[in-house]
């Protein structure tokens, strides 16, 4: 267990997790596809199966099918009929393996996938979303910044790089009021950032890949580990003006000790343009200090797991 616990990435580690998660998943989806078996028809149902044997359990598995599963287990509880069967032609005829980090537009999400990705972010705010077109010119102004963040981690920050590449299977690009940046579990692998949001420093394009990544990391063990075991109690937010449960609290002090020490490290590096450095030390400050706060509301009021509780232990190190 002390590798996971470990706050910086570890070589290997995100891969073995990716996997045995990957694996979950398949397994699961294959076990709705039995469940449905009386209603999917014979062809479908085969190709259906095919498809998921087909995958490769060591790579990357697209957002996407993650999204799939949580539409799959609903439209099973409903014993929604055609939405099985849509469900089992979309697993037999789209395509779910991720190699290399893909960058998707919102706006060229088909009727299926856009409702139900917009709904799952718009669950991550209290705000309300709303969503417009967005170009293709606009799309690429964003891919190319994020795609000079990436450069940067493989340049300086090499273990965060890799482990970025195990865990990120999509960016999804959108314009929309009240989403920022972020991702979720029920679409696991894809992060996400809106046109409207910060973008363009390269501070800003480091903070949301890390901050997102962390998120990703923290996800896979919650799987298989509470980390805390009474989550759902509300505190005051390191980042937010609303109180927050305290899995919440718990992720963002994570997060937020991770961006620290990568800004950090960017900035010692000379990654960090002159015209920045300025706005990255008062973020710097800001962050260090919520982390602080975080730290605080966790050892004072959450009762965490071994795992939970050194994880935490090695992310206060950073801001030390």
């Amino acid at each position: 267990m002390t590798y996971l616990s470990q706050a910086l990435p570890v070589t290997g580690r995100a891969l073995s997790l990716r996997t045995s998660f990957n694996e979950s998943l398949l397994s699961s989806l294959k076990y709705l596809l039995d469940a449905s078996v009386e209603v999917i028809p014979e062809d479908l149902f085969f190709q259906a199966n095919q498809k998921l044997d087909s995958l490769n359990l060591e790579y990357k598995l697209s957002g996407l099918l993650s999204q799939i599963h949580s539409d799959f287990f609903n439209a099973v509880e409903k014993k929604d009929t055609q939405r099985l069967i849509n469900i089992s032609r979309r697993l037999a005829t789209d395509s779910f393996q991720d190699v290399n980090i893909k960058y998707l537009n919102i706006s060229n999400l088909d009727e299926y996938y856009s409702p139900l990705v917009k709904h799952t972010f718009s669950q991550e705010t209290i705000a309300k979303a709303i969503f417009f077109p967005l170009s293709s010119d606009n799309f690429h102004q964003v891919k190319v910044s994020l795609q000079r963040g990436f450069e940067i981690l493989q340049r300086s920050l090499s273990d965060f790089f890799k482990e970025s590449q195990e865990l990120i299977s999509e960016v999804l690009i959108m314009n929309a009021e009240g989403l920022k940046g972020g991702s979720s579990f029920d679409l696991f692998g894809m992060i996400y950032v809106s046109y409207l949001y910060k973008w363009k420093k390269i501070t800003e394009v480091l903070d949301l890949i890390t901050h997102e990544q962390a998120h990703l990391y923290v996800y896979l063990l919650n799987k298989d580990d509470p980390l805390v075991l009474n989550p759902k109690k509300l505190h005051e937010s390191p980042l937010r003006k609303e109180k927050r449960p305290l899995m919440g609290i718990y992720h963002a002090t994570f997060v937020l000790a991770r961006i620290y020490h990568v800004l950090t490290k960017a900035l010692d590096l000379n990654e960090i343009p002159k015209e920045e450095k300025d706005y990255c030390k008062e973020l710097l400050d800001y962050y260090h200090n919520r982390c602080k706060v975080g730290l605080e509301i966790l050892q004072t009021h959450a009762k965490m797991t071994p795992l939970g509780e050194g994880l935490i232990l090695s992310a206060s190190k950073l801001v030390q």
